[in-house]
């Protein structure tokens, strides 16, 4: 019987992954996205170390690896995702992020590492065509059109192979010592970025310093939750359905709250805005799917 946690946490860090994504968004308005990186980074590299406390198996070299294997994916993903949002535009990026799924579900199905029903097929890709739908304007700029689908693609297989990684490789390590060392790699990594530095990091903003922790702290925070749920109960891709909501949320959070974050999307119109909803409910299928 699936345990409500796994049903829950996923559910909630997809909330809380829309109101980090919004704040991150103003906290690179500024100009300064790897600078942004480079704190989220280390923020998670930071707080995942409280996991060492929860124990787990042997520092071999085996484990070691697996667990920076996985957080060099991740990292290549955050850089990919920063790129696109960055420089394309958020509410074209967001959506095609969730291809990952897709990703996943060929993925763990290639390595064995999970059965795949006809439900769950067809619930990933549902879920894909929602979030295509729950998309924002689509008459954009054309460069900024192809930065942001072609590195919210590559970051999708990034962030797909890490669970894949996870959901192999944990019960070998225990979740309480891979995810620290996962995310010590991330931390580690993040130093490469300080040559695109746009300035020193002293010389941020305040107002997009409070921004950046407070979207990275957040943004960890939810993550966690996605990584114990893999880590745990073994469900990658009903986990990644599950979490891939936060198409919905951020409909319904950027029409509500998105002026507290100068998020003007809810501007869009309600052509825009009607196409969102029928995503929505479409990610509503895909979700009772995953469950039955």
């Amino acid at each position: 019987m699936r345990s409500p946690a796994s049903i829950v946490i996923p559910l909630c860090s997809a909330v809380g992954y829309t109101f980090a994504a919004m704040a991150l968004k103003r906290a690179m308005d500024g100009g300064h996205p790897w600078r942004v990186l480079f704190i989220v980074n280390l923020i998670g590299a930071v707080l995942f170390q409280t996991w060492l406390l929860h124990g787990g198996e042997a520092f071999t070299s085996t484990n070691v690896l697996h667990a920076m294997l996985a957080g060099t994916a991740f990292f290549i993903g955050q850089v990919f995702t920063f790129i696109a949002i960055s420089r394309g535009d958020i509410s074209i990026a967001t959506p095609v992020l969730g291809t990952k799924v897709i990703f996943v579900a060929l993925l763990v199905f290639v390595t064995g590492g999970e059965e795949l029903g006809w439900k769950l097929w067809v619930a990933t890709f549902l879920t894909t065509l929602a979030l295509a739908l729950l998309g924002g304007e689509w008459r954009a700029n054309r460069d900024r059109l192809l930065v942001s689908v072609g590195f919210a693609f590559l970051a999708s297989i990034a962030f797909a192979a890490t669970d894949v990684m996870q959901q192999l490789w944990v019960r070998d390590f225990g979740f309480g010592h891979f995810a620290p060392v996962m995310f010590a790699t991330v931390g580690g990594l993040s130093f490469t970025l300080i040559p695109f530095f746009s300035a020193p990091l002293r010389e941020m903003p305040r107002p997009m310093v409070v921004w950046a922790f407070g979207g990275g702290t957040l943004l960890t925070i939810q993550a966690m939750g996605i990584a114990y749920c893999i880590a745990v109960y073994h469900e990658v891709t009903v986990t990644n359905v599950l979490y891939n909501t936060r198409g919905l949320w951020s409909v319904a959070l950027v029409w509500v709250v998105g002026h507290w974050f100068a998020n003007a999307e809810k501007q869009v119109g309600s052509g825009i805005m009607t196409r969102r909803l029928i995503g929505a409910l479409i990610l509503l299928a895909a979700v009772y799917l995953s469950l039955t």
